[in-house]
């Protein structure tokens, strides 16, 4: 069995046991993000991530305007949703699985890099 395939393996059998996801969720988390999978690392998430909101999937900026984990405003959130995860419009960031808000980040930075996270960007 090559790398990638055990990789891949290995982080679906994780994500069904950690998640209770069904099959089905984990076929469309699979399908609907594969084009962005390869965008930032689990490394390079992680350092964003760490930087916008001290790892915290939960985090909402002191005026409100800013949520989950890598600090969408609702406007960009949906935006984005909408051109790549219809579902996900209108989504308080904080509600979604953290799997959603790390697809969301590859997403926006497949399209504008650092750009939109204009300090924390420079540290991935």
């Amino acid at each position: 069995m090559s790398t990638k395939l055990r990789v891949i393996s290995l982080a679906l059998g994780t994500l069904m046991f950690a998640s209770s996801c069904t099959v089905e969720e984990i076929v469309q988390y699979l399908d609907s993000t594969e084009e962005f999978r390869d965008v930032l690392s689990a490394d390079e998430l992680a350092r964003l991530r760490q930087c916008e909101s001290t790892d915290n999937y939960q985090a909402v900026s002191p005026s409100g305007t800013y949520r989950g984990a890598y600090q969408f405003d609702q406007t960009t959130w949906d935006d984005v949703a909408g051109r790549h995860f219809e579902w996900l419009v209108g989504v308080d960031p904080i509600d979604a699985d953290p799997w959603w808000q790390d697809a969301m980040t590859r997403a926006l930075w497949s399209e504008r890099g650092r750009q939109p996270w204009p300090i924390c960007g420079k540290k991935v």
